[in-house]
Order: structure tokens, then sequence, then C-alpha cells
């Protein structure tokens, strides 16, 4: 070993014979786990990004039209009805039979309203994470993260190569020297 720590060989500096070969083999075998881990980011990150637009473009084919009706609006007309027709009604027996009838109406028509309330409130939130709006903020945020993947895979990368260049300028300066054999003396004009 030489003092600058190389190997030795019959000058004592220099790159011994296969030392670049191990040299760049090293190199690699140290670059490799950050490299592949590099595109493994991309990849899923490219990954996230075509299924946040797959759920994007369901989202928009499923997005209910902008007007539905209200289902229970003519329910509501019928209890009032029948409320109305109670009044309407001058016996003890039909007035019994038509409270029975509008007592049944009004309970189904109080379930009816707090099943739509729940429904309603589910859409909402449906809305809020599979909406068209927040697949676009998903696909957003998907191609945001891509870029971001991107950026750390070329940062790796240039990593990558300030390392093989600075193996490269090692190599060329422990080359040994090309002796140049002495020339004659050339003879002056």
């Amino acid at each position: 070993m030489t003092a600058r720590g190389g190997s030795s060989d019959s000058s004592g500096e220099g790159l011994a014979a296969g030392e670049r070969e191990q040299l760049v083999y090293v190199l690699e075998s140290r670059f490799a786990p950050p490299l592949e881990a590099a595109s493994v980011l991309v990849r899923e990150a490219e990954r996230q990004v075509a299924e946040a637009r797959e759920r994007l473009a369901r989202a928009e084919s499923a997005a209910p039209a902008p007007y539905t009706s209200d289902p229970l609006t003519f329910m509501r007309r019928s209890v009032a009805e029948e409320a109305e027709a109670l009044e309407r009604k001058t016996t003890e027996k039909k007035m019994r039979a038509a409270y029975r009838f509008l007592l049944d109406r009004a309970v189904e028509l109080a379930g009816a309203e707090v099943d739509g309330f729940h429904a309603d409130r589910a859409a909402v939130e449906r809305a809020a994470q599979d909406g068209p709006e927040a697949c676009r903020s998903a696909v957003q945020r998907a191609e945001e993260a891509a870029e971001a993947a991107h950026r750390t895979q070329e940062r790796v990368q240039a990593a990558e190569r300030a390392a093989r260049d600075g193996l490269m300028l090692l190599v060329v300066k422990l080359a040994p020297e090309p002796s140049v054999p002495d020339s004659p003396s050339q003879p002056s004009a």
C-alpha cells in the first residue's frame, strides 16, 4: 500500500490491474438500491396518477343530473289532503277511519323524511370523497406527487453521475503517464 492509500504496483502509484473495474463495481453496487428505490417511487406515483384519472372518469360519468325531483313532494301533499279531508268527515266511524289512514301516511312520510336526510348526507359525503371535484383534486395531488418523484429520481441520477465523474477523474489522475521515447534532435534549418 502506498502513502495515499491506493494499491501498490511497480511504481507505487496509480491504479493496480483490475482496480478500475473494482471501483466501477463498488459504485454500481452502492448506487443500485437508491436508483431502484427512485424508480419504484416514479412507477408508484405514475400508477397513482393513472388510478386517480380513472376514478375521475368514473365520477364524471356517474355524476347525477343537475336536477332531481323530490320523491316526497307527492307524499307531503297527500298527508296534507288527508288532514283536510278529516275536517269534512261527519260521522265518528268515518272520522276514526280517516284519522287511522292519516296517521299511517304521516308516519310513513316521517320515516321517508328521515331516510331522505340520511340519503342526502351520504350523497354529500360520497361527492366529497368520490365526486368529480374530489377526483379532480386527487388527480392534481397525484400529478404533483409524480412530478416530485421524477425530480427525486433525477437528483438520485445526478448524484450517481457525480460519483461516476469523480471516478473517471480519479482514473485519469491515477493513470500512469505514457512514456515518451526520446526523439533525436531535430537539425536546425
